[in-house]
């Protein structure tokens, strides 16, 4: 009777742990669902750190490159897209880092949507871009005003 009562206690023990394997997977996949639903409110958080991270990055690596008109190289691009992206983690903070890495599934691809917002913004520097027209301007002006004086 003692052995029934002991084997009963470990199938009872056993039902219980399977329970909550079960209980804790259901809340995983559930707590996924709800990110995903409320996707556009963590891109906002996640935006918003971003460009304050850009910003940060931009005045202290690029915009001197962006006021000259000229290209930045590329190792410098690289290491000012890595300064992003730990910025931004930095930004972030633990909590919230570990929100982002659940929803992109791992680090490695949030990362890769960072940088790639990095570049999005880079492609788009409108201070390089008036720049250029600036430079293209005085380059014409200088050029018609040569051909006046001869």
């Amino acid at each position: 009777m003692i052995i029934f009562s002991y084997v009963c206690l470990v199938l009872s023990v056993i039902a219980i742990f399977v329970g909550g394997l079960v209980y804790l997977e259901n809340s995983a996949k559930k707590r996924i669902s709800l990110k995903v639903e409320n996707f556009d409110k963590y891109i906002v958080v996640l935006e918003y750190h971003m460009q304050k991270a850009y910003e940060i990055v931009y005045k202290d690596k690029i915009l001197i490159y962006s006021l000259d008109a000229t290209k930045i190289n590329d190792s410098e691009f690289n290491i000012a897209s890595k300064e992003f992206a730990v910025l931004v983690l930095k930004m972030i903070g633990p909590n919230l880092k570990e929100e982002f890495v659940e929803l992109y599934g791992n680090v490695d691809t949030l990362i890769f949507n960072m940088i790639e917002y990095f570049n999005g913004k880079f492609e788009s520097d409108e201070i390089r871009d008036k720049a250029k027209q600036n430079l293209f301007e005085n380059t014409e002006d200088s050029i018609i005003k040569k051909e006046e004086l001869t």
